[in-house]
């Protein structure tokens, strides 16, 4: 079965992998693009976002596919981007400047995410309901939550029909955070978008519209030199894919010591089509907003009977994945990129 998806996110590296994975998905419909701030500022992601859709041969789709820059600030707090893993341009290891000339040489704007779009993205995912080929929508979130939480708000009544559902990567649950002692970054820099979601998101019979790809997965995802030994350096795109993960990979050693770095994003991509490759379970969950050393903490509640240390209508059901087969998954997305590689104009 096709499914329409639209895609939020803030490239990005792994984020770059996950639209690129969507894109060469012949069962993902991708009927939206939205870009957020995160990884860079809003206006660094939009251009990443149209970069990519260049360098995968998919340019056209500017115009015809809706690609429009959302929040530029989390909700309450002062923005936060990730410049240590992801560099100045939130695409580090390449030199965009050529490929930014052939851009701009089809009449592209690259500096349209300048605007502020939170309106037109709200809009646009209503619209791509609405128009949905099968009445069902999968909104894929590799960023914070702002501009979903933004359409959760003015649009109520398209959740509520439960034909809406939410795949994200987010969040730590068994594990230490990334950027907070329990936090991980796209929960971190904006939990009162996530906590809107985690309440709005919800079925009538309180069932969560909502899966969360949190860090405890991710992590063993990792882009070792065996993964990256099976792209082509003689082939551009996938040489440039190789530079990016490259970047990433001594980024990664360098602020966290890890060895390989984990690809995050791409995962709550292939959960979408494959979802039989991973283990889910449903918690009761709520998001710390408030903590000064752990805000964005995701927080389980696995004995509801035991002590009233809190209020247990707080908390909402939440669909967690706990495990995903990795060597399917990498070779799944390494026959997406060979796919892409024979399509790029580079």
């Amino acid at each position: 079965m096709i499914i329409d998806v639209w895609h939020d996110c803030d490239p990005g590296h792994d984020d770059a992998i996950a639209l690129m994975y969507c894109l060469s998905e012949p069962n993902i419909n991708l009927v939206g693009i939205s870009t957020v701030h995160g990884n860079q500022e809003s206006y660094k992601t939009f251009m990443n976002a149209i970069r990519i859709l260049y360098i995968t041969g998919n340019i056209s789709m500017v115009k015809n596919l809706k690609v429009i820059a959302g929040a530029n600030k989390p909700i309450k707090r002062k923005s936060q981007i990730c410049e240590e893993i992801h560099g100045q341009s939130g695409l580090g290891g390449v030199n965009w400047e050529e490929i930014d000339k052939k851009i701009e040489a089809l009449g592209i704007n690259l500096k349209e995410g300048e605007k502020q779009n939170i309106e037109d993205v709200v809009d646009g995912i209503h619209n791509a309901y609405e128009t949905s080929k099968n009445g069902r929508l999968t909104i894929l979130v590799t960023g914070c939550h702002t501009n979903i939480a933004a359409y959760a708000q003015k649009y109520p009544d398209d959740i509520k029909s439960g034909n809406i559902n939410v795949v994200a990567m987010g969040g730590s649950v068994d594990t230490y955070g990334n950027t907070g002692p329990w936090s991980e970054f796209n929960i971190q820099i904006d939990p009162e978008a996530f906590d809107i979601v985690l309440k709005a998101f919800q079925t009538k019979n309180k069932k969560s519209l909502v899966t969360l790809i949190p860090l405890e997965v991710t992590h063993t995802v990792l882009s070792t030199p065996d993964v990256i030994d099976k792209l082509d350096k003689n082939n551009k795109f996938e040489n440039l894919i190789i530079n990016l993960l490259l970047f990433f990979k001594e980024s990664y050693k360098n602020v966290f010591n890890f060895s390989s770095p984990p690809v995050h994003d791409p995962v709550a991509a292939y959960y979408i089509v494959h979802p039989e490759d991973f283990e889910v379970k449903h918690e009761q969950a709520v998001v710390e907003t408030e903590g000064k050393y752990t805000s964005g903490t995701i927080c389980i509640n696995r004995y509801p009977s035991v002590g009233d240390w809190c209020d247990a209508n707080e908390f909402k059901e939440l669909n967690i994945c706990r495990k995903v087969n990795v060597n399917k998954f990498w070779d799944d997305v390494i026959k997406h990129l060979h796919i892409l590689a024979k399509q790029s104009p580079l």
